[in-house]
């Protein structure tokens, strides 16, 4: 079988571009509770990848990229009361404060991040914690020497503040390079990329597909733990090359 991995940034209720409302969070998290969903934290998919073990039908990870502070305040209570577990990845550098990292798009909005100290409080609740780099750079554009201090510096700053391994890591803008997946490989075991699909058996515990929750309506919702969403992810894979091309065209 496949498993979906979804993808979540942000938890608002200002229609931002890159976040779900709190309405819309708290009746997907229902949905899959009332349908029987086994929701995993991302090192057991990892592990049974890696292993070569099935999961249970009907299974699911949750993935929060870039560690907003809505996580913790809107998210987090919804995720308590079903008993759910998620991965959140945190840019270590900007804990604290807000996205406005370098590389930022300037379409973003700028949001504040989860504090250590929520950070602290969630991982003792079975919330678990991966690396998304220091300053969440395009790892594909970088030298080796920063890629190494952005994929293993990042690691360590967050097992400090935790005091446990950290074993799980998300690229920037889902970008990655012959180097930076070999660096991240010498350093977690599992990566998530931001490639539309769905895990199976013949995933790259590296460089792992995710279905992003942002563009799903209620109806293509319902269908994250069923195969007809596939031929929904295939075309929107499509549509993304598509604009892809037409930019990087736009732009010569």
């Amino acid at each position: 079988g496949t498993v979906p991995v979804l993808l979540y940034h942000a938890v608002e209720d200002d229609g931002s571009l890159i976040a779900v409302s709190t309405k819309q969070f708290a009746w997907q998290m229902r949905w899959l509770h009332e349908h029987g969903c086994q929701v995993v934290p991302l090192g057991r998919l990892v592990a049974a990848l890696r292993s070569h073990q099935p999961l249970p039908p009907r299974t699911v990870v949750l993935t929060f990229d870039d560690g907003f502070a809505s996580v913790y305040a809107r998210a987090f209570p919804i995720l308590v009361q079903y008993s759910f577990s998620a991965t959140v990845f945190l840019v270590t550098g900007f804990c604290g404060q807000r996205n406005d990292w370098p590389a930022q798009p300037p379409g973003v909005p700028r949001l504040p991040l989860l504090s250590w100290a929520q950070v602290a409080e969630m991982d003792r609740h079975g919330i678990e914690f991966g690396s998304h780099t220091q300053s969440h750079p395009r790892l594909d554009r970088l030298p080796a020497a920063a890629v190494e201090s952005e994929v293993a510096g990042s690691r360590a700053v967050i097992e400090e503040r935790l005091g446990h391994a950290v074993d799980l890591f998300a690229y920037p803008y889902g970008r990655y390079d012959p180097i930076s997946r070999s660096t991240v490989g010498r350093t977690y075991a599992g990566a998530c990329t931001t490639r539309l699909g769905r895990v199976s058996c013949a995933s790259d515990p590296l460089a792992l597909e995710r279905v992003d929750v942002t563009c799903l309506p209620p109806p293509l919702f319902r269908g994250v733990v069923s195969s007809w969403l596939t031929p929904y992810l295939g075309a929107r894979r499509t549509l993304r090359q598509l604009a892809g091309i037409a930019l990087r065209r736009t732009w010569r």
